[in-house]
């Protein structure tokens, strides 16, 4: 997934790509390139995920992120009160209370390592198919826009 966000004129712009197509790794980097607006990170940000760059800017918008989505100390409660066996259930209960997704918790479980990247994937849903069967031309897809513009007609002779 590549990720930008940036300033047009004085307007914050962001753009996804879904490469990664997980629920997980959308809100992530979509909260994670709020985070750079609301800190006051000015300038632009490419963030290749694979390749993450590491700088206070980065570091400091991944704590943003993470904790909007989970907060910090909620789930190290439910990584104690699980001693760190997670089951399904348990995920399912938990992201319930917490108002996310399952696939947002097992996300962060898998991220930190305390459950392998092979586990739970169920979970990982793909947010293409909450956005609609058609990503690609969305917009001409989705919205009657017209593809080309007639020039204004001046209709005052």
């Amino acid at each position: 997934m590549q990720v930008v966000a940036f300033y047009l004129n004085s307007n914050p712009v962001i753009a996804l790509t879904l490469r990664a197509d997980r629920i997980d790794s959308f809100w992530f980097t979509l909260m994670h390139e709020l985070a750079h607006i609301v800190l006051g990170h000015q300038g632009a940000y490419l963030d290749k995920l694979d390749a993450l760059e590491e700088n206070d800017e980065e570091r400091e918008a991944n704590e943003k992120a993470s904790d909007w989505l989970i907060n910090f100390q909620t789930l190290n409660e439910f990584i104690i009160s699980s001693k760190k066996v997670f089951s399904r259930k348990a995920i399912e209960e938990f992201a319930q209370n917490q108002n996310r997704h399952p696939g947002i918790i097992i996300g962060r479980l898998h991220y930190d390592k305390l459950v392998p990247h092979k586990n739970l994937r169920t979970l990982l849903v793909r947010v293409s198919t909450i956005l609609g069967h058609s990503t690609d031309n969305f917009c001409d897809s989705k919205l009657d826009i017209p593809q080309t513009a007639e020039a204004p007609t001046n209709h005052d002779d």
